[in-house]
């Protein structure tokens, strides 16, 4: 019987060993779910602040990296108690061994997920996220409705999507308050007693603007880009054109002009193969 015991705590400890890689599969999927609700939240809680106030500014953070782990621990041991100054009634005639053993089992499963995000603190990608929210809200109402316009062209003018003359894409979202929240909604966001939400109809609209959004906190610009090298003789001015070497990058007119003339189709950008700064300090828990 004790060695039937212990076969079935060192099985149940290697039970538990081979359904760790599982539960982090399984764990891992569900936390990057996460990660699509979390930029769709964003969006949506943005758009009632400026429903609320069209003069702010906007809150954002860009997710930098993530972890997943499941660790599983398991234990196993024999706890042998010896009693001989036992008397043979205290052993209750025989029933209570003076030498008992008894053969101890624990598992625990601890899981951690987080995102590490980045907050969008640069003026330039504040002030381009700003006007896309303006126009969003506003349209042509807003009070710098051709400089937001202007700043969006610019920024989108070699995007393969063509969101050039698109973006921000309206009328996928409504606005009310708490109780105008239908039942069929999506996503929802709100600031203070402004509520936003979005329907199956609207999910385009919700999608497009998220990625440009993401594109517009990075500050990463869609123009064609060529690098332009250029060597001087001591202090970069054009008179000591020879030696020293500077490297600048520039937008590539021909091309950006070739694109806007349909001449050719522009290319996605080249990826980002290495992630913004982490900021350690500001994680995002997801709820189980």
């Amino acid at each position: 019987m004790r060695r039937a015991v212990l076969l079935l705590a060192f099985l149940s400890t290697l039970s538990g060993c081979s359904s760790t890689h599982l539960a982090l599969r399984k764990d891992t999927v569900k936390t990057t779910n996460t990660l699509t609700e979390l930029q769709y939240q964003q969006v949506l809680d943005n758009v009632a602040r400026f429903h609320c106030n069209p003069d702010t500014i906007p809150s954002f953070a860009v997710v930098s990296a993530g972890t997943v782990s499941v660790l599983d621990t398991t234990g196993a041991g024999i706890s042998p108690t010896y009693s001989p100054t036992l008397s043979n009634a205290q052993q209750g005639g025989g029933a209570l061994p003076i030498l008992s053993l008894l053969y101890p089992f624990s598992a625990t499963r601890a899981l951690t997920d987080n995102w590490s995000l980045t907050p969008v603190t640069d003026a330039d990608n504040l002030r381009r996220l700003r006007c896309a929210y303006r126009l969003l809200v506003l349209g042509e109402t807003a009070a710098n409705y051709d400089f937001c316009a202007k700043q969006m062209k610019d920024f989108f003018a070699g995007e393969a999507a063509g969101l050039v003359d698109y973006y921000p894409p309206r009328g996928w979202y409504c606005v009310g308050g708490k109780k105008d929240v239908p039942k069929d909604a999506c996503y929802v966001g709100c600031y203070g007693c402004t509520y936003v939400w979005v329907t199956q109809e609207g999910m385009n609209g919700l999608a497009t603007f998220t990625m440009g959004a993401l594109d517009l906190a990075t500050g990463k610009l869609r123009t064609p880009q060529r690098t332009v090298v250029r060597k001087y003789k001591g202090e970069p001015k054009p008179e000591n054109l020879v030696e020293t070497q500077v490297t600048t990058t520039e937008d590539d007119d021909a091309a950006l002009d070739a694109i806007n003339k349909g001449r050719t189709r522009p290319r996605d950008r080249q990826r980002i193969t290495e992630p913004p700064q982490v900021n350690p300090g500001l994680f995002f828990l997801p709820r189980p």
